[in-house]
């Protein structure tokens, strides 16, 4: 499907048609449901926080002045809402941090490119939801959205340096991450 440029979208919205924001949710709503699911890693919260988000987008729209991409305008409130889906839920278990993974050879991470276009995907989908939920955030608005560091400052709110130091240790802790999945796969095969 064809969209056209989201200022039209934006324009029909606060003019009152809500169809027109029907075809932004339609739009953006795959990227903000996995931007939900790398904080969350939960099917169900993420559906949730998105629908909340998309509501409170809605809510709010005449308050969006152009100033930013609507993108991170949208992504600030998915992300915003998904981390007090986070807090609410630490207050209500214990949240273990992850343990780091054990020392792995570096020729292990080899066997990734043996395995298929489906299972490198899914290696990768399980390592990310096995992150700490800030740093498979970042990544994800940094490598599958294409958002630059200024826009993911804008959307958490955190600093240059603090989105680059995530970028960092998410970077690392999912190559560990990567290089135990894949080891595993591999020793699984043999």
């Amino acid at each position: 499907m064809e969209f056209e440029d989201d200022s039209f979208y934006i324009e029909k919205t606060q003019n009152g048609d809500m169809g027109a924001f029907g075809k932004l949710i339609q739009k953006y709503q795959g990227y903000a449901f996995t931007l939900a699911q790398r904080i969350l890693n939960n099917h169900h919260e993420s559906e949730e926080v998105v629908q909340d988000a998309f509501v409170k987008a809605y809510q709010a729209i005449n308050s969006f002045e152009g100033k930013s991409k609507f993108t991170t305008w949208l992504y600030t409130i998915v992300y915003n809402e998904a981390i007090m889906k986070v807090r609410k839920r630490k207050t209500h278990s214990d949240v273990d941090d992850l343990k780091e993974n054990p020392e792995i050879n570096s020729y292990q991470l080899d066997g990734f490119g043996l395995l298929s276009s489906n299972e490198r995907k899914a290696i990768l989908k399980e390592g990310l939801s096995k992150m700490k939920p800030s740093e498979s955030a970042v990544l994800t608005l940094f490598y599958l959205n294409q958002f630059s560091i200024k826009e993911i400052e804008e959307i958490t709110s955190q600093s240059n340096s603090q989105v680059k130091i995530l970028l960092h240790r998410g970077r690392k802790n999912l190559y560990d991450i990567l290089q135990k999945e894949t080891n595993n796969e591999l020793s699984q095969l043999l």
